[in-house]
């Protein structure tokens, strides 16, 4: 049985995540305060770019980093159990003979190699983790290799 560990880095940015409305809620507060008797276009233009710019980190942070890739992975003989959402979120299992394989993605982020790895199913991906957001990655990744097959 192998337990994914999630890294500092994993919580720090969902930290980052969390904490990205709250602050741009107090800095419109500033801004508002401020020039409360001028309030002109640009200003409003100003307001309406910072709640769309804190909307879309917020979806996507919320829903595609934290729910997707900073998910705990248990393996067990003859399940994967991946848990959403820092380990916290809803728990999904899967059975080891139903899932086809698993694919590896390169990407580089500020000058260093990292990896997404998907879990396929009916050739779709069922679940992903990153080497960004594990600690123990590598021995995540050679459990399943022995346990799937690696896809192209």
């Amino acid at each position: 049985m192998v337990q994914s560990k999630l890294s500092n880095t994993a919580y720090f940015y969902s930290l980052l995540i969390l904490s990205f409305p709250v602050l741009t809620a107090f800095i419109v507060n500033k801004f508002l305060r401020m020039f409360q008797d001028n309030l002109h276009w640009g200003l409003t233009v100003f307001l309406v770019l910072c709640c769309l710019v804190s909307l879309f980190i917020i979806i996507w942070g919320f829903f595609i980093e934290m729910n997707l890739r900073m998910a705990t992975v248990k393996i067990t003989n003859d399940s994967i159990e991946v848990k959403q959402l820092l380990g916290f979120g809803t728990k999904k299992t899967f059975k080891i003979n139903e899932i086809e394989g698993f694919a590896i993605r390169d990407f580089r982020q500020r000058a260093q190699y990292h990896e997404y790895c998907y879990l396929i199913q009916d050739k779709k991906a069922i679940a992903v983790f990153s080497s960004l957001y594990y600690k123990n990655y590598t021995e995540v990744r050679a459990e399943l290799q022995q346990r799937l097959t690696l896809l192209k």
